[in-house]
C-alpha cells in the first residue's frame, strides 16, 4: 500500500488506517509548530511500515543494525528523512514518535539529545490523553516522594544508545514542565530552538535559561506534585 501528502510519503505491507495516521502525522506536526515553532521543510519524509517484527529486522538488521532493540526507528538517508516501524498495538505511539524526530531532524542542524528525546516523548501521546495517562500520574507520585529531573544529568548523556528508560522519563519530564510551566518556560525553549535554526551554538540549555528565568528549574519538583498538570498545546493560560 503505498500513499502521499505533498513531501510525505507512506509506504506499508499491511493496512495501517490511512485516515488516523494521516491524522496522527498531522497532528504532531501542528503542535511542533505551536509549542516550539518548528515545521518540516518540505524535503521528503518517507513512513515505511512493515507487517511484522520480522519482516521489519529483515530488510534493517543490515543497514541500520540499532533498529534490532527498536521498535521503531527515525533514520536520516541523505536528504530524505525516514521513519520505519511494524504493526504492533504501539504503532501509533511508536509513529507519532519517529515523526516528531523526522520533522525536529528537519528544522534543526542539531538538537541536544534530552530535547529531541523530550519532545518525541511527549508528542508520542495525542494531547487529549495527556494530563491523564499514565507517565503523568507516575510523575505525580514520584514528585511526592522527592524526584525531580535534572537537567545537568540530562545534559551529560553521551548518545541515544546509552539512554535507560529513567533518562528517558527525565528528558519527557522536563520538556513537559518548560512547555507548560509558565510562559517563560516555554518562550526560552522556543528561543533556544529558534537560535539553533539559525545555525548559531547556544551552549548548553542550563546555562541559556539562566538569562531568562533562572528558578525555573528549581520549580520542577513542585511542578509535578500538583493535583493537575497542564499539558497542553494551547500557548493561552489562565
Amino acid at each position: 500500500m503505498e500513499d502521499k501528502r505533498g513531501p510525505i510519503e507512506v509506504y506499508a505491507e499491511f493496512d495501517p488506517g490511512l485516515r488516523e495516521l494521516w491524522q496522527n502525522v498531522d497532528d504532531v506536526a501542528r503542535e511542533l509548530r505551536e509549542l516550539v515553532a518548528v515545521e518540516p521543510t518540505g524535503k521528503p519524509i518517507q513512513i515505511i511500515l512493515f507487517r511484522d517484527q520480522g519482516s521489519y529486522l529483515r530488510y534493517l538488521a543490515s543497514s541500520i543494525p540499532q533498529a534490532r532493540k527498536r521498535r521503531a526507528i527515525f533514520y536520516r538517508n541523505g536528504d530524505v528523512f525516514q521513519v520505519y516501524a511494524y504493526r504492533s498495538r504501539t504503532l501509533t505511539t511508536d509513529l507519532r514518535h519517529e515523526v516528531t524526530h523526522a520533522i525536529l531532524h528537519q528544522h534543526l542542524p542539531f538538537l541536544p539529545l534530552w530535547i529531541d528525546e523530550g519532545l518525541a516523548e511527549y508528542l508520542e501521546e495525542p494531547e487529549s490523553l495527556r494530563s491523564g495517562s499514565s507517565r503523568t500520574r507516575t510523575a505525580r507520585w514520584k514528585a511526592r516522594v522527592g524526584w525531580s529531573p535534572s537537567i545537568k544529568s540530562l545534559e551529560s548523556i553521551p548518545s541515544a544508545e546509552s539512554m535507560n528508560a529513567d533518562e528517558y522519563t527525565d528528558s519527557w519530564a522536563m520538556t513537559c514542565m518548560l512547555l507548560n510551566e509558565s510562559d517563560a518556560s516555554r518562550q526560552a525553549l522556543r528561543d533556544y530552538l529558534a537560535m539553533i535554526h539559525k545555525g548559531e551554538a547556544p551552549g548548553p540549555f542550563s546555562k541559556f535559561q539562566k538569562t531568562v528565568e533562572s528558578e525555573v528549574f528549581s520549580r520542577s519538583n513542585s511542578y509535578f506534585r500538583k493535583t493537575l498538570i497542564r499539558v497542553s498545546s494551547n500557548s493561552s493560560r489562565p
